[in-house]
């Protein structure tokens, strides 16, 4: 009886799994999906027997060189994670325990945690209640002898306001990190997002723009550091980059599989296509809510001239309670989340002091005073104002009009004219 339960469970998992083959292939609402020739570029990869690294034709210089050329810049360095790739670049650019680096406190604990990794010391800045992006005024109070960079955050598809970062950087002597892993192909003042730092970081994980499961890229207009990045990624070796059999940098295994490097590659063909289809279906929100007197774009910056729109961030009316209008989204099946991430000093590795395992050099109370601090800007957005609109609410026209007749809907049984 059990056998022939485990037959019947086993059928109705494959019919499952067809399903939702099937439902893949025709809902366009939930990326990713594939956008090219995807299994015919993995299937040779396989046939060709190089699965890793090591060959210098392996697919994975190819996708180097396309990377490097969309976004701008003479070098791309692929690896494992964008979390990797923080931790890479920080270790090639020569820093050390005790040494800091600002980023926004409201940002994925991803970021902290590859600097952490690093040996190095993140330092958290507030952001600005305006554009929900760094507040540069607060980043000037927090700048040591210790701080070695600024890692401004490309939010949601939204590019931070470069030239003010690069003010202070260049006024500090400061190296800048640009964390482009959510804004793929965004740009600031016509230029994308990645060109405008030492070093762009860039992601492949599951939410991100452009995925591939996982994958990260370095890129950077230093040949030397792009170099260095190649050795590092494999374990500091130095026989391919250096021509010499030996190690002097503590490294990592930072190296990407060539199977997951050709579903990149295919992906990176059409990326463009697809943020078109997903601009023109973003402005037909948009458009929409630039009529709403309750909600309002979070930045429309003229500098933040082509957003990739990982989500639409609305910051909303002080009329609405966020909590009561997130879930009359939800129940509407429209798919919401918040404008940013919660402060990262709110999670217990920080405010249960586990952070001090293992930060051991530095000014630890200068840490503790940054750690320990009362983010309000952050948690405002966070807990009233700020809210984002999923993409795959307007990955299709029809998903976009949709959300549209919803929104009204909501607006109406809020009966919000003209006053609460």
């Amino acid at each position: 009886m059990k056998y022939r339960n485990l037959i019947d469970f086993a059928k109705k998992s494959r019919f499952r799994r067809l399903l939702r083959k099937v439902w893949r292939i025709f809902n366009k609402n939930y990326y990713p999906f594939t956008l090219g020739d995807e299994l015919k570029t993995i299937k040779s990869v396989l046939d060709s027997g190089v699965w890793n690294m090591s060959s210098d034709d392996g697919i994975h210089v190819k996708l180097e060189k396309e990377f490097a050329k969309y976004i701008g810049v003479k070098n791309a360095v692929l690896v494992s994670s964008g979390g990797m790739a923080i931790q890479m670049t920080l270790r090639g650019l020569g820093f050390k325990p005790g040494d800091e680096v600002i980023h926004q406190i409201d940002t994925c604990v991803a970021c902290s945690f590859a600097i952490l990794n690093a040996g190095v010391t993140p330092i958290f800045s507030d952001i600005s209640l305006d554009t929900l992006k760094l507040d540069f005024d607060n980043i000037e109070s927090l700048i040591t002898p210790r701080t070695k960079a600024i890692m401004p955050i490309h939010m949601w598809g939204n590019s931070e306001d470069m030239e003010q970062v690069k003010q202070i950087a260049d006024k500090y002597n400061l190296k800048v990190i640009e964390d482009c892993c959510l804004s793929i192909g965004a740009t600031y003042k016509g230029r994308k997002v990645g060109q405008f730092g030492d070093v762009g970081i860039f992601s492949f994980g599951s939410t991100k723009p452009l995925t591939a499961g996982e994958g990260g890229f370095i890129v950077t207009n230093d040949d030397l550091l792009a170099k260095e990045l190649r050795t590092i990624r494999n374990w500091g070796d130095k026989t391919h980059e250096y021509g010499i059999r030996d190690q002097e940098t503590l490294s990592w295994n930072g190296r990407l599989s060539e199977v997951t490097a050709a579903l990149i590659y295919e992906q990176l063909k059409n990326y463009e296509k697809l943020l078109n289809t997903v601009r023109s279906n973003a402005k037909l929100i948009i458009d929409y809510i630039s009529t709403n007197p309750y909600l309002n774009i979070a930045d429309d910056s003229a500098y933040n001239d082509n957003p990739i729109y990982t989500q639409i961030v609305l910051k909303l009316d002080k009329k609405i309670d966020k909590k009561i209008f997130m879930e009359k989204l939800k129940n509407e099946n429209i798919s919401v989340w918040h404008a940013n991430f919660e402060a990262i000093n709110s999670l217990s590795f920080f405010n249960k002091d586990k952070w001090k395992d293992w930060i051991l050099a530095g000014d630890l109370d200068f840490v503790e005073e940054n750690y320990t601090k009362d983010y309000k800007n952050a948690y405002i957005i966070h807990s009233k104002s700020g809210l984002g609109l999923m993409r795959n609410n307007f990955m299709t026209e029809k998903s976009a009009k949709n959300v549209i007749k919803k929104l009204k809907k909501i607006f109406d049984d809020f009966n919000l004219e003209p006053n609460i």
